[in-house]
């Protein structure tokens, strides 16, 4: 016989090998289609959609992050001089808590403001580790921070603890009822007390720009905040 079978299976099966029935899945000539340049494949088609949702995921992940990175320190505060009292609000040779109040959300702070060395220094409540606000210990003459540890000597300066700098102050002048401003020797006691600015210091009480909690002012440490 011109076809012969073998086991059942006809011999002559042409191009199709041993299996002569319809295929599951029709293969795509790709080069049929080289000189198409809108033909997607169905697996190239998917790759690209698969990247596109990772784009748009991944910038709504990070632009937030950005944002607030870079929004809050580029923002900077608008700084007014606040008038927390006469000048005999704050004897000498102590150290007086304030709660400071003004016009603007970021001059609702306390503060303390030593009197003492014929000099007013006004310095922060905020702990320049994280941010949370300190305590004044009379007795001891420092200032501790109930979150981590930190503490600070009288004028502000870190003792112990995690700390990266000093607290921070604020500028400080006496003013008369005239306005004008006047020294320590000659202030009298209805003169008053006005704060204004805060700055950051380092240990030498070197003032620089007011920093965030957790920077450093100096240092290697202190070059890694480009924002500030």
């Amino acid at each position: 016989m011109e076809h012969e079978e073998k086991n059942g299976v006809p011999a002559d099966h042409g191009d199709k090998g041993l299996y002569a029935g319809p295929q599951v899945v029709d293969v795509v000539d790709e080069d049929h289609h080289a000189d198409d340049p809108g033909f997607h494949t169905r697996t190239k088609f998917l790759s690209m959609v698969a990247m596109a949702m990772g784009g748009v995921m991944g910038a709504a992940i990070l632009v937030p992050v950005v944002g607030f990175a870079i929004a809050e320190p580029m923002k900077g505060e608008e700084w007014r001089w606040i008038d927390v009292g006469p000048y005999s609000g704050f004897p000498k040779g102590k150290t007086t808590s304030v709660s400071m109040l003004g016009p603007d959300p970021e001059a609702q702070r306390r503060v303390y403001v030593r009197n003492r060395d014929d000099k007013l220094i006004v310095i922060w409540n905020r702990c320049v580790h994280l941010g949370c606000p300190i305590s004044y210990s009379a007795a001891a003459d420092n200032f501790i921070c109930p979150c981590h540890g930190g503490a600070y000597d009288s004028k502000g300066f870190v003792s112990s603890g995690p700390p990266p700098r000093p607290l921070d102050r604020f500028d400080v002048k006496i003013v008369n009822k005239a306005g004008a401003t006047v020294d320590y020797a000659n202030a009298g006691p209805d003169d008053r007390v006005l704060v204004g600015k805060a700055y950051s210091i380092d240990a030498d009480e070197k003032p620089y720009k007011l920093h965030p909690p957790g920077d450093p002012v100096t240092g290697v440490l202190s070059h890694l905040f480009p924002f500030v």
